[in-house]
């Protein structure tokens, strides 16, 4: 099992337990491995972005693991069912539990996504993954800012 499938697995179990998941970057170096949990996170894309570079600033000066081999990000979210609209205004929108990661060698980016079933309560009953089809291209915002962010405090050195 990969590191990404171990997290993934990991973020699951708490957010069934706890019925939802904080944002939270798990980082892999050559030296080390460490996590951050985020306790504001930004309530528009460029304020994310914003909090992502400086996440990857504070954790290279804070916890430097080394050079960057994987970053993985996992959030709660929605996915919109209309491209037209955006997904906090759509009523058919899905709940996900999102599993973002960079693979900051290569640049590979993945993405998994996990339906959120609940009950009329709120309570989560389970999570079911969201195969997305193979001509959606994962390119987001935030990993390549948090990697941006850490490389400034702690430049490559291959």
């Amino acid at each position: 099992m990969d590191e990404v499938s171990k997290i993934a697995d990991i973020a699951k179990v708490l957010f069934l337990r706890d019925g939802y998941h904080m944002p939270m970057v798990f980082v892999k170096g050559e030296k080390d491995k460490a996590f951050i949990g985020l306790e504001q996170f930004g309530d528009t894309s460029d304020k994310r972005e914003l909090d992502m570079l400086n996440c990857g600033t504070w954790f290279a000066s804070k916890h430097n693991v080394g050079d960057l081999e994987l970053i993985v990000f996992v959030c709660e979210a929605w996915i919109g069912t209309n491209i037209n609209v955006p997904p906090s205004l759509d009523p058919k929108r899905i709940e996900v539990l999102v599993v973002n990661s960079l693979d900051a060698r290569t640049q590979e980016e993945k993405l998994l996504n996990f339906e959120v079933k609940r009950d009329p309560k709120g309570t989560v009953l389970d999570l079911k993954e969201l195969v997305l089809p193979e001509t959606v291209v994962t390119r987001g915002r935030l990993l390549p800012a948090f990697q941006k962010g850490y490389q400034i405090i702690s430049p490559v050195h291959n």
